[in-house]
């Protein structure tokens, strides 16, 4: 098999594109050996098992094999390892949320150039393609909008028990048996705003997050329930939407800016609730117009004043409650905008998200 020819048949079997960018980047962060490797754990193996298969040393070949664990490529278990089996797999557990960050095995910013170009080039419109192709009344909310735990709070006319525990991420964060989060990989890769990195929660209590907190190099941390929450609260309080695993921002998220591309945010989940004005409390500042990343807010005049007051567009309105948490003059609120079938009767996110990503627990 030709070195091209290698690179190609890697890209086929993680259902990513044979182009030219792609290509590029797979070039920057693997030699034609190291495919040749990676393509025979789709299916874990130990390393005798592979050493038969290519005829080679059984010492050299756990070198490479190790090298490969250090700079993020593989999984190892005790005996057997494992190449990810996916896309989105491949670029977050090497370049981005699992990816190594810091010491020898550092991603080159060459390879961050060239995955950026990948993204932002051909990869989003991929994301905003097939989750078009997807939508439709009953299908998977992975990625949907969660409601802010601080506009909960500041909605007294919500009452406790009518809040779920699916929708309810202070339950999800006390529940957690370990509370691992690790860098944003939007921001390590690209650095496009000046948010905390600490605030993606895609290694949190999973079967990822324990395999990659041991790990030489990568910057998972482990917190407690009292910093966790301090953490969801800062990120809400910044205006980050809290999306699926992640706190986005607007302008630069690799989940939200697909959808904003090709202004489709009606394929974007939103949360069961919608954001409510008191007229009487607010003052007209605008702040939450500038929080909303939904262009949900507008300003329109009042019945009962002549002074311009904020005006929340129903159908925009994700539910995020960014601009509850901003709201200085506490002149917004949450109301429930959909029973509770809406998220009841959606199919279960599965029970450790992190094991579709690749291989965490291997024998």
């Amino acid at each position: 098999m030709q070195e091209n020819d290698v690179y190609s048949e890697l890209a086929k079997k993680l259902n990513a594109p044979v182009s030219k960018r792609f290509l590029s980047l797979v070039e920057e962060l693997l030699t034609p050996e190291e495919v040749e490797i990676c393509m025979e754990l789709f299916t874990p193996a130990t390393c005798p098992e592979l050493a038969s298969r290519f005829k080679v040393d059984e010492k050299s070949l756990a070198e490479k094999l190790g090298n490969l664990v250090d700079r993020g490529v593989l999984t190892r278990g005790e005996t057997q390892y494992g190449f990810h089996t996916n896309l989105i797999g491949f670029c977050h557990d090497i370049l981005q949320s699992g990816g190594v960050h810091a010491g020898p095995y550092a991603v080159t910013q060459k390879a961050k150039d060239l995955f950026a170009d990948f993204f932002w080039n051909e990869w989003q419109d991929m994301m905003a393609e097939g989750a078009s192709r997807m939508a439709k009344p009953g299908g998977p909310h992975i990625n949907r909008v969660w409601p802010a735990i601080g506009a909960l709070e500041l909605s007294p006319n919500i009452r406790p028990e009518e809040i779920l525990p699916e929708e309810d991420f202070r339950e999800v964060v006390k529940n957690a048996k370990r509370r691992i989060i690790c860098s944003c990989g939007c921001r390590v890769v690209w650095g496009k705003c000046d948010h905390p990195l600490n605030t993606c929660f895609s290694c949190f209590d999973n079967s990822r997050g324990e395999y990659y907190i041991d790990q030489p190099g990568r910057t998972q941390k482990e917190y407690s329930l009292e910093e966790t929450l301090a953490i969801v609260y800062r990120n809400e309080e910044l205006g980050l939407v809290h999306l699926g695993s992640c706190f986005c921002c607007p302008d630069h998220c690799m989940v939200l800016n697909p959808f904003r591309k090709i202004n489709r945010m009606d394929l974007l989940p939103p949360s069961r609730f919608v954001a409510a004005v008191d007229e009487e409390l607010c003052i007209g500042c605008q702040d939450c117009i500038e929080r909303c990343a939904f262009d949900a807010i507008e300003m329109q005049k009042s019945a009962t004043s002549k002074k311009l007051k904020a005006y929340i567009i129903n159908e925009n309105c994700k539910g995020c409650g960014v601009c509850i948490v901003g709201c200085k003059q506490k002149a917004l609120r949450y109301e429930i905008a959909r029973p509770p079938e809406y998220i009841t009767s959606q199919p279960p996110p599965p029970a450790d998200v992190g094991s579709n990503w690749g291989f965490y627990n291997l024998k």
